[in-house]
């Protein structure tokens, strides 16, 4: 009906009054698309059905939505039940995320220099016994211009404007240690010296991996989707019984991109399992937080065989409390 013969926009037209509800939906859609006088789009994502998607999701572009309809077809020819299916679906989270081919806003820049403010203190750890204590710089990875970020391109509280740096020093001996820094629109900066050191998994040094970043420069980043992919646990296959089918259907719906992820669920790394539950299991004794609090911040598929995960609470997100983002690193050397 919605196709280009010349009788396509009167078929559509009729549809609007005598059809279900759905074609209705589809042939407004359509047509306000055409600029039809008098015809107002549906909703977005009124074809996934009232109720499914969650708000945020709900105004995805089109485009970044096929991705669930894709899903939801193979998930049906599989055999899910619709309604797990559509349960399912209402764990959807915007998202930001690199395309295939790189394209997209600018949104931050990759690697050095490091801009602070002058009586920002440059960020690391303390190490050593009392009296020999001695600091390790965390080693800049992104600069994120968060005036870049679209207004509910993630379900994140995120300011509106400002800078984000996220650090890293991707050491799995014992483990990573990093963070993010936040520095509000107008606040004056300049170049920080800063010199992490630390043995570097798979680079020869912090300066080379600096060098690669700033080789690579601008991050553009594009709407996406993403849905759970770690293995699930006892209470998720509670109320999902199907989980372990739909998030294989859902490793399908790739496209080569995704290296950089703003918000979302976290990517699974060969079933090491959700880096935000294991943040919010190891806050738990000394912040007292809901598990449900934590999400994730951003991921970088940036290391060979490894995942990095940023990962903080709603509420420390809406208070720029962002010294208190914690770093994971999934890795199989």
């Amino acid at each position: 009906m919605l196709g280009d013969g010349p009788g396509a926009r009167a078929a559509a037209r009729a549809a609007l009054d005598g059809a279900e509800e759905m074609t209705r939906r589809s042939a407004a859609e359509w047509l306000a698309g055409l600029g039809e006088p008098g015809v107002a789009a549906p909703e977005p994502g009124w074809e996934f059905g009232d109720g499914v998607l969650s708000p945020a999701a709900r105004t995805l572009p089109a485009a970044t939505l096929r991705w669930l309809d894709r899903f939801r077809e193979q998930a049906l020819e599989r055999g899910v039940p619709a309604p797990d299916v559509n349960r399912w679906l209402g764990l959807a989270r915007p998202m930001l995320r690199t395309a295939p081919d790189g394209s997209g806003p600018v949104a931050g820049r990759l690697g050095g220099p490091l801009m602070l403010p002058p009586d920002f203190p440059t960020p690391g750890d303390s190490h050593g016994s009392a009296g020999e204590e001695y600091e390790l710089h965390h080693q800049l990875i992104l600069t994120l211009d968060l005036s870049a970020v679209p207004d509910g391109a993630t379900d994140l509280p995120l300011p509106p404007d400002g800078t984000l740096l996220l650090f890293v020093n991707a050491d799995l001996e014992p483990w990573p240690e990093g963070g993010a820094v936040y520095v509000p629109a107008g606040v004056p900066v300049e170049e920080r010296e800063s010199s992490p050191d630390y043995e570097i998994y798979e680079y020869d040094s912090p300066e080379e991996l600096d060098a690669e970043l700033r080789g690579v420069g601008e991050l553009r980043l594009v709407p996406g989707v993403s849905l759970p992919s770690t293995p699930p646990d006892d209470e998720t296959l509670a109320r999902h019984p199907h989980a372990e089918t739909l998030r294989d259907v859902w490793s399908d719906q790739i496209d080569g991109g995704g290296d950089w992820q703003l918000g979302g669920h976290a990517a699974d790394f060969d079933g090491y399992g959700d880096p935000v539950a294991a943040a919010a299991y190891a806050a738990a004794g000394d912040r007292g937080t809901d598990p449900d609090d934590w999400v994730l911040l951003a991921q970088w598929v940036g290391f060979p065989m490894s995942i990095l995960y940023w990962t903080v609470t709603r509420q420390d997100l809406a208070a720029r409390r962002f010294d208190r983002v914690t770093v994971q690193m999934h890795a199989n050397p």
